[in-house]
Parts: structure tokens; sequence; C-alpha cells
């Protein structure tokens, strides 16, 4: 299969891949419901007290254990990689990373990133750091396979079952597991380092790679202790039947992607107990699970990982302000904590001196999950939603008498107050451009509230509102006007979540003068896209250098390299981007060079390549000798057609207009075309008026033109905006150029820019990143949507030499999106992208 052929299939899977979790997510909801349908979810905070002091402590103990033995994985880690630490450095690191990878899902990913930063603050190299989070996934990797393993090979069938899968496979699958334990201890007795180009792997050696079995053995059986002690002393499976079934429901919830293996390890447990076990038993016992082992230890490391971040500024300075340690990303956390127990949960018994509905908890707890965002991300009007839901979910549980939901929520809105300033983005109750949408916002939520609580119509559905959704018992009114309800949190968390894009606005009269005064003293030839009329301008403290941008969606686009003085650039730079961090937005430096790369790094951006440009050097350039053949045949050929050249002067330009503005028309209509913008100059008469012009007549009729523009120092020019008519002759365009490069050379210029070939040049070796590939595709199979191949090849024909342009913006999925924004605002809009 070729590369160009795996290329569709992998991005089917990354978009399929969050609807599979999204299934699987539901369909052990579902299989839950129905499994756990006859509880009584209003009796389950007296169940969980009834547990008894006892039975808490001993899971709180074999918690304790677990986490404890995961800490051995580090030590064992550190011991393979050569680099020992004391145990109150990697403990930290363990600790902090298993309870935060446990809850978040993708605990190979958060867990090695979170190991990465704990880690990287005590001097532990990156190489070592890749190490020790590959041998930890090793390590977790092999007790689950002794354990998941042996028990698909010792009750095939009732795995099956479980797993929805044949007696054959599930017999193979074991096998495999426990084939691939045995495989490991002999390759670290009697193997070799295992690598691929650079990457190699070093073998541990048996003492390490026998204990990396037990210790990961033992500390699946404590896991599996923690819920075992949970479960009703009449309902126990013996403890190894129980640690088998475990094992295997926690590798489905790994597996499933879904944070936390949230409904899927609780769906397969189900399944894989069958009758052993009665469903309300099962229910409490699964419940105080997710708090002994999920919640108590992620606050935990919560409150470890701040200390930790805070104790630089600690020993830089005794006197530590509140809000300098609560990072917004910390209280964010602690915010969607709370929101997600609240979505699953939902009502809890009480004195139920204020009854609310399942329903309503839950969609307070969506509201939480979707302000958290807005919190990460440090938006004043997320601070401001966020601290009035916390006010009002802790009146309403503890009128309702959940005091434990009470005083978390208390003290995060707490916390919160004295953070304000850390909340610096975008405007506080800014007024809404369109009103109508959080007015509906509040119509959906408050009538789904109402129907809930007062109108006597829906009765207040007794369960959460996950659990409600999928049930078939609830009625379809109830079923519309929650997803009502849901719908009306999702748009009015969009409005408070939107970034704070400033007012549409044109430059005045004084803009525009200093802008002309610095082009006039440092401008290079893009510098006259300041002159387009759709721009606005961010200038320097001295005012001797400007940024020339617009935003467009979150994207602030930037077009080139700063303009002015190079000694205000930094200055500058740091500047705009303080002010699009304000803002909530994103920020992206369109078609810059090389020059300042560094800079662009410096501030955390990252350089993908847009295309080359053709330069075409002046000096000692001439017509004559083979190389240059076919350019006199055409220059011949065009001026026996008749075909003349003028250049025009910007103070002569104004009689040509009509007769230019002919020309254009028919240039758009040919193409079927908008006017682009931004990034060109688009045909408009005061525009077009301010550069020298060169015609091409025939039988003194214009049939071609082109602006043309000239750098502060006059060294280099570059041809802008191009027109022809569509049945002039076909050579008309290559005359134009070859007469601009003589005129260029005649007039004392150094080098002549024909503008860039998009996507040309762009790398296609193993180093090259997904957008090099993603160009490179469009490139080679993209003809029919844009000419890139015949562009370059035109202007190859000149004999350039290509220079790079590129894009600095932020990294990774980031990227994308921007060049989105930046297509529609060159393409004038979504309809100029789609009509070219």
């Amino acid at each position: 299969m070729s590369s160009s052929s795996r290329r569709p299939a992998a991005a089917v899977r990354h978009l399929l891949a969050p609807l599979l979790v999204a299934g699987l997510l539901a369909a052990a909801v579902t299989l839950l419901h129905r499994s756990l349908r006859h509880y009584s979810w209003a009796d389950l905070g007296g169940d969980l007290l009834a547990l008894g002091p006892g039975v808490a402590l001993a899971a709180l103990g074999a918690t304790a254990v677990s986490y404890l033995a995961m800490t051995g994985y580090d030590a064992l880690a550190l011991r393979y990689v050569g680099h020992p630490l004391p145990y109150r450095r990697y403990g930290l690191a363990s600790f902090v990373a298993t309870a935060f990878g446990n809850n978040l899902g993708a605990s190979a990913v958060v867990g090695a990133a979170l190991r990465a930063r704990v880690y990287s603050s005590w001097q532990v190299p990156g190489s070592a750091i890749t190490r020790i989070i590959g041998f930890n996934v090793v390590t977790l990797a092999l007790g689950a396979a002794v354990l998941a393993g042996g028990g698909m090979l010792h009750d095939p069938a009732g795995v099956g079952v479980a797993l929805h899968l044949p007696r054959a496979v599930v017999l193979a699958v074991g096998s495999l597991l426990l084939a691939s334990v045995v495989g490991y201890l002999v390759w670290a007795v009697a193997g070799r380092a295992v690598g691929w180009r650079s990457w190699r792997v070093e073998r541990p050696s048996p003492g390490l790679a026998v204990a990396q079995v037990v210790l990961s053995t033992f500390e699946w059986l404590t896991m599996a202790a923690a819920l075992h002690v949970l479960l009703p002393a009449e309902d126990r499976l013996p403890f190894l039947a129980f640690a088998v079934a475990f094992s295997i429901a926690t590798l489905a919830g790994l597996v499933s992607g879904v944070p936390g293996g949230l409904g899927v390890f609780e769906s397969a447990l189900v399944v894989l107990l069958g009758p052993t076990t009665s469903p309300a038993g099962l229910a409490v016992a699964l419940v105080a699970y997710r708090i002994c082992y999920f919640v108590l230890p992620l606050l935990l490391a919560a409150v470890l990982l701040v200390v930790h971040e805070a104790r630089p500024v600690v020993e830089a300075s005794r006197s530590v302000r509140l809000p300098s340690v609560l990072t917004p990303s910390v209280l964010a956390l602690g915010v969607a904590g709370t929101g997600v127990f609240m979505v699953v949960v939902g009502d809890l018994p009480g004195t139920r001196a204020l009854d609310v509905s399942a329903v309503t908890i839950s969609l307070a707890g969506l509201s939480a999950l979707l302000t958290a965002r807005g919190l990460h991300r440090r938006l004043k009007g997320a601070w401001a939603a966020t601290l009035a839901l916390l006010v009002g979910v802790t009146v309403v549980a503890a009128a309702h008498g959940d005091l434990a939901l009470a005083a978390v929520t208390a003290v995060l809105a707490l916390l919160l107050v004295p953070a304000r300033p850390a909340f610096y983005r975008g405007a506080l109750f800014a007024r809404p451009r369109n009103p109508a949408w959080p007015i509906t916002a509040a119509v959906l939520v408050g009538a789904a509230v109402w129907w809930q609580e007062f109108s006597g119509f829906g009765g207040a559905v007794d369960a959460p509102l996950l659990a409600a959704s999928f049930s078939g018992d609830t009625p379809g009114a109830d079923r519309l006007v929650m997803a009502a309800g849901a719908v009306g949190i999702l748009i009015g968390g969009r409005r408070t979540l939107a970034a704070a894009v400033p007012a549409p606005r044109v430059a005045d009269d004084d803009e525009v003068a200093r802008v002309a005064d610095v082009v006039a003293r440092w401008g290079r030839c893009t510098s006259h896209l300041a002159f387009t009329g759709d721009k606005r301008f961010h200038f320097s403290p001295h005012g001797t250098a400007f940024l020339m941008y617009q935003v467009q969606g979150r994207s602030w686009v930037v077009m080139g390299d700063p303009v002015g003085n190079p000694a205000d650039f930094r200055e500058l730079v740091r500047s705009f981007l303080g002010e699009v961090d304000r803002h909530g937005g994103r920020p992206v430096f369109y078609n810059v060079l090389p020059d300042h790369a560094d800079l662009y790094r410096e501030c955390g951006l990252s350089l993908a390549k847009l295309g080359e440009e053709a330069v075409v050097p002046l000096e000692g350039f001439t017509l004559s000798g083979r190389a240059k053949v076919n350019l006199r045949n055409c220059r011949n050929k065009s001026q026996r057609l008749g075909m003349t050249v003028e250049f025009v002067a910007p103070g002569d330009v104004a009689p040509l207009l009509p007769a230019l503005r002919e020309v254009s028309d028919a240039w758009l209509t040919q193409r079927n075309g908008r006017e682009k913008r931004f990034s060109l100059g688009a045909f408009e008469e005061e525009y077009v008026s301010r550069f020298p012009l060169v015609v091409v007549r025939q039988e003194d009729r214009v049939i071609a033109f082109a602006t043309l523009w000239i750098g502060a120092d006059g060294r280099e020019v570059q041809v802008d905006l191009m027109r022809r008519l569509p049945d002039g002759p076909r050579t008309v365009m290559t005359f134009l150029f070859l007469e601009c490069i003589l005129w260029a050379k005649e007039n004392g210029a150094t080098s002549l820019n024909l503008g860039m070939a998009p996507l040309s040049g762009l790398s296609t070796d193993a180093t090259a990143s997904s957008w090099d590939r993603v160009g490179h595709l469009l490139w080679s199979r993209g003809e029919q949507f844009y000419n890139f191949k015949g562009l370059r090849a035109f202007k190859q024909g000149f004999g350039p030499r290509w220079r790079t342009r590129y894009v600095a913006a932020p990294g990774g999925l980031a990227l994308p999106s921007a060049m989105v924004d930046v297509a529609t605002l060159v393409g004038g809009g979504i309809r100029g992208v789609v009509r070219g």
C-alpha cells in the first residue's frame, strides 16, 4: 500500500476515534442502566454511609498500598536508566502522574506529561524521562497481562460473554498475554537490545524484569482489593477470581479511551460478576470505589502539584499571594471534577429542605464542565459564571442536605475570589452582538428547570441526566425537555467562552500617515499591503515599527514580518502577543521570511513552510545565451504581434483607470471568481494609483497590466496586482514579466520578486511534519483545484532563486484551524474560498 493511500485511512481513523469512544460510553451507560434499573438512586447516600467506617478504612488502606506500589514502578525505572533520585522526589512524580492519569483518561499521555513536568524540575535529562515513561508502561502492562491472561484461560466462556467475543478469540488473547510476559522475561535473560533507525531499547537485567512482573501483579491485586472489600460480604466472589474479573474490566476501560474507563469498566464488571452480586450492592460498591480510588487521590495529587509548582515562588519570595499558587488550570480541574460528579451522580439524599431533581443537578454539572474550560483559558466571563454557579450549587446542596457537595463547591468559590486577577481575557459581561442567542439559551434552560421542578406535568425524573436519557422508562416529553436544557447550556457556554473579538474598524487618516512614513523609511515590497484598506495596525511604543493584521475567528493574522526599525521588532511582537492573549485569541504571522524565525520561536510559535517565492537576481541578467533562448523567442514573438510595453508613474495612472477596469472585470469574469484580499492587492482605484504601473498594449488597446511595489531602498521590485484580457495573446504575461525585469535592472534594482509558488518545496522525507505531508499531497494531486506545478514551472523559466516563506503560529492542532481562518480572510469569506 502506498504512503498516499495510507494517509486518508489514517485521517478516517482519527475522525472515527472520538465517535467510537462516545459510542462505547453510550453503550456502557445503557447496559448499566438496564442492569441497575431497579436500584433507587435516592437511597445511595444512606447506603454509602451504611458501609461503615471499617469497610471505608479498609478500602482506603488498599488504595494507599496500591498507589505506594506504583511508586515502586518509578524506583525500578530509575534503576533501569541509571539516574537515582531520593524517594521524596520520584514518589511525588509517580503519585501525581498516576492520580491524574487514572481520572482524565489517556492515562499514558497524561501521566507522561506530568512525569516529564515533575522530573524535568529535578534536572532529569529528557532522554531519561522518555525511557522512564516507557518502562512504567511496560511494568503496568505486565501485571495486567498476568491476571487478565490467566483469567481468560481459566474461564474463556464467561470472559467471552462479558466482552462479546467468541471463546476461541478469548483463548487466543489470553494465551498471547501470558506468552508476552514469558517472552519479556526470556528477552531479559538472553536477548539483545532492540531498535529501529535511531530508536533503541536496552533490555533490563533479569532481576529487574522479575521485579517488574511481581510488583505489577501485586499492585493490580491491591487495586482489586480496594473494590472487593466494598462489596456486600454475602455476595463476594473468592478474591483471586474477583481480581481476574477486575483486571479484565479495567483493561476494557483503558482500551475504550473513556476518561477513567467510566461506564465501560462498570458495565464489563457487571457482566463478569453476573448474578453473584446484587445490583444494589454492586452500585454502592462501585460509587464508593470511584470516590476512594479516583476522587480522593486526585484531590490530594492536585494539592501536591500546586505545592510543587509554588515552591520556586516561595523560595524567591516568602510572601506568596494565593492567586500565584492557585493556577487557572488547577482551579479548572477542580470545577471540572465537581461537574463530572454532578452529571454522573445527580440527586443525593438528605433532609430535602429544598428538593431539586437529579436532572437539574446534572444540568448544573454540565454547566460546570463548560465553564471549567473557560477557566483554563483564563476568561473573565468564565470566572464570573463559575463563581455564580458555585454559589448557587452551594446554597442548593446545603438546603438539600448534601453537606459534602456544599463544602466542595463553597471551597472552590472561596478560592476563585482571590484568584480573580489571573482571569484577564475577554470582557466581563460584555454586551452580546446578537442578544437572540443568550435569550434563547436562558429560555431553554429555564424551561427545562421549570418542567422538572414546578410544572407538575413532568414530575421530576428520579435519575441523573445520562441515565434518564438512555432509560426506556423516561417519557418522551421529559426527554425532549432534558435535551432542550442541555442544548441551552451548550449555547450559553459557547457564548460565555467565545473569544472577545475587537469590533471591525478602518484605520483613520492619522494611522495611515504614520504607516506611510514608516514604509517610506524602512519598508520592503510587501509592506505596501498596508494600503489595501482592510487591515488594523499595531505600533511599537516609539511609533517607528508596526504590524498589519486582521482578526478572523480566533486568529489574529499578521500579514508578513514587522515593518519599520528592526530595533523595535522584539518589543513590538511581544506587545502584540500580549494584546492577543488578553482577548483569548490565536496569533498567526502569515507569509514571513526566515529572518526573524528565532524571535517567533522564542515567543512560543512554530514555523510551517508555506511555499517558495521566485526572486530574479538582476546583476548580470541578460537575454543572451542558450539558457535564455525561450525568453528571447517569446519577446520577439510578442513584438511581432504588435505588443508594446509602457511603464507609468503613479501620478499618470488616473487617465488609464477606465481601460484598466475593463481588463480587470474581464479577467474576474473569466475566472468566475472574486477579488482576493489581505495578502494581495485588489483593483481599487485609490490603491492602483499609489504605485508605478506596467501596461501592455496591442494596437493601442490595453490587454494586460500589473502594479509594481518598490522597496524603500529601491533595490527590490515586486509584481503585485496582475490582470490580462482572457482573449489576449498567450505570451502576454511572459512578455510583461520579462519587460519588468529589464526595466528594474535599468533603474538600479538588484532583484525582482515574481511572487510565491504555494506549497512548493515542502519536505517529504522521514522528518517531514504532518503539515508538510498534507501540503505535498495537495501539490502533487491538486492540479484540478490550483495550478501549483504550472505556476512554479512558469516562474522557473526566468532563472530565479527560490526563497522560503513560512507561517508562524501555535503548533499542533491549532495550525489547521489557523490556516482555515487565513484562507477565509484572503478569500473574502467562505464563498470566496470555495469559488476561488
